[in-house]
C-alpha cells in the first residue's frame, strides 16, 4: 500500500506552530544559476521520497514530468526544453540536505514540489537563490512557510480552521474534537476553535488523547455523550481510522485532504461515508468544470502511454498530483514574463513581482503580499474546498461548489 502524506502530520504539526500562536531570509541573491540561450534547456527539480518504508509519492512525480511534457510541447519556458531532476529524499534528514545540495550543483531554474518532513533543504536552496515552488509545507523547521524562496500554494497547514464550515456544511449541528496531547496539536486546535467560532459551531467538547492511543472507542463514546455530531480530527492517521470506524454511524469526522488512504478507507466500509476533508483543489472528477485539470489530466494520460506506469489513473490523487502539476504551470507562466535571461536569480525576482497569477483551479495568486499570519508568511493561497467519502466509488466526491477562506476565517474566529 503506497503510504502517503497524512503520515507526516507530526511534522506538519511542527509547521504550524508559529501560526497558531498568532491566531489565538536571506535575501535570495547569492548563486543565481547560470544564464541560457535561446533554446538551451533548463532544470527543474522535485524533491519527493519514493520506494521508502514511509510515505512515497511517485504520482507526484510523475505529474511534474506530465507537466514538463505539456511544457515543451508549447515550445518550452521562453523557448527554453524544460529537463525534470527528480531527487529521491528517502524520507532520511541527510538526503534532502544532499537533494537540496544536488539542485544547487546542477544549477537547476527551479525546485517545484518538495515533500519533506525533516527539513534542512529550504536553508540550502535560500542560500543559492533558487525558488521553491509548490512545497508541501511540512518541514518540521517551517522553513517551508517562512523562507524567502518559498511559494506555498497548499494550505494544508489551515485545513483545522476550514473543517467547522466543511461539517456543518455536511450537516453536523455540534462539532466537537479529537486531539493529542501535545503542545503542537494544541496550536492546531486554536485553529479549529476559531475556524468553529466564525463557523457558529464553537469547538465541544475538545477531547485530548495520549499520541500512544489505540482504542479511540471511549473518546467516540464521550463524543456521542456530549451530543456532538461532528469532531475535528488532529490526529495521525490510525488514530483518525479509529475515530471514523468508531461505532457512532451519526458521527461525522473532518481531517486533511490527502492524509488518509484511500485503501484504508475502503476497507472501512460505510462508516466512512460521514468523512469529509478540506481540499486546496478541486477533485479531478470536477475536470469538466475547470478546463486547466482537463488539461492536467490529458497531460497525465500522455505521460502513463509514453511508459510511466505511476501517472496511471489509479495512482493520482487529487491534491498531490494537482499541487505538483500547478507547481511546473507556475515556473512556466512566470518563467515566460522574465525580461531578459531566463536565470534563478530573473525567475526569483520575476515571481516576488507577480500578482493576479490565474492557474485556473485555485484564486489567483499574489506572490507580492506575504501572508498576514507569522511562521506561514509563504502560504499564498488560503482557499479551501469541501470533499466527502463515497464508500461506493472508492473515492472523494466534491462537497459542493463553496470554497472556505482560511484566512478570513481565522480573522473572524480571533475577533
Amino acid at each position: 500500500m503506497r503510504r502517503r502524506l497524512g503520515l507526516r502530520l507530526g511534522a506538519a504539526f511542527a509547521g504550524a506552530a508559529l501560526a497558531l500562536a498568532a491566531c489565538g531570509g536571506g535575501d535570495g541573491e547569492q548563486g543565481g544559476g547560470t544564464a541560457t540561450s535561446s533554446g538551451e534547456p533548463v532544470k527543474l527539480m522535485i524533491i519527493a521520497p519514493v520506494g521508502t518504508t514511509g510515505a512515497n509519492h511517485p504520482e507526484m512525480v510523475a505529474a511534474v514530468r506530465a507537466a514538463a511534457r505539456g511544457v515543451n510541447e508549447r515550445g518550452g519556458i521562453k523557448g527554453h526544453p524544460v529537463e525534470i531532476l527528480h531527487c529521491n529524499e528517502k524520507n532520511d534528514p541527510t538526503a534532502a540536505k544532499e537533494c537540496a545540495q544536488k539542485a544547487v550543483d546542477e544549477h537547476v531554474l527551479a525546485v517545484v514540489s518538495t515533500v519533506n518532513g525533516s527539513g534542512g533543504i529550504m536553508p540550502i536552496l535560500e542560500e543559492a537563490g533558487i525558488p521553491a515552488i509548490g512545497s508541501a509545507g511540512i518541514a518540521a523547521d517551517g522553513s517551508e512557510l517562512s523562507s524567502d524562496v518559498s511559494f506555498v500554494v497548499s494550505p494544508l497547514t489551515f485545513y483545522p480552521a476550514v473543517c467547522p464550515s466543511l461539517l456543518r456544511k455536511a450537516g453536523a449541528s455540534k462539532v466537537g474534537l479529537v486531539g493529542y496531547d501535545l503542545s503542537a496539536s494544541d496550536r492546531l486546535i486554536t485553529m479549529a476553535q476559531a475556524g468553529g467560532r466564525a463557523a457558529g459551531a464553537p469547538i465541544n467538547p475538545e477531547l485530548r488523547i495520549p499520541i500512544t492511543s489505540s482504542d479511540l472507542t471511549p473518546t467516540v463514546a464521550q463524543l456521542s455523550r456530549a451530543g456532538a455530531d461532528g469532531a475535528v480530527l488532529v490526529v495521525f492517521d490510525q488514530a483518525a481510522y479509529a475515530v471514523i470506524g468508531g461505532g457512532d454511524p451519526n458521527l461525522r469526522t473532518c481531517h486533511a485532504a490527502g492524509t488518509l488512504s484511500k485503501e484504508y478507507l475502503a476497507t472501512l466500509g460505510p462508516a466512512a461515508d460521514n468523512l469529509v476533508v478540506a481540499s486546496a483543489f478541486p477533485e479531478l472528477s470536477q475536470a469538466a468544470e475547470f478546463p486547466e485539470l482537463k488539461r492536467m489530466i490529458s497531460e497525465m494520460d500522455a505521460e502513463a502511454a509514453g511508459g510511466d506506469a505511476d501517472a496511471r489513473a489509479e495512482l493520482r490523487d487529487s491534491t498531490e498530483t494537482t499541487g505538483a502539476w500547478l507547481s511546473v504551470q507556475i515556473a512556466e507562466k512566470v518563467g515566460n514574463s522574465v525580461s531578459g535571461d531566463l536565470t534563478t536569480k530573473s525567475l526569483l525576482e520575476q515571481l516576488r513581482a507577480t500578482k493576479g497569477l490565474d492557474l485556473g483551479v485555485i484564486p489567483p495568486l499574489d506572490f507580492t503580499t506575504p501572508n498576514p499570519i507569522p511562521g506561514v508568511e509563504r502560504v499564498f493561497n488560503t482557499t479551501m474546498r469541501g470533499a466527502r467519502w463515497n464508500s461506493a466509488q472508492h473515492t472523494f466526491v466534491p462537497l459542493g461548489p463553496e470554497t472556505y477562506e482560511a484566512l478570513g476565517l481565522l480573522t473572524r474566529g480571533a475577533s
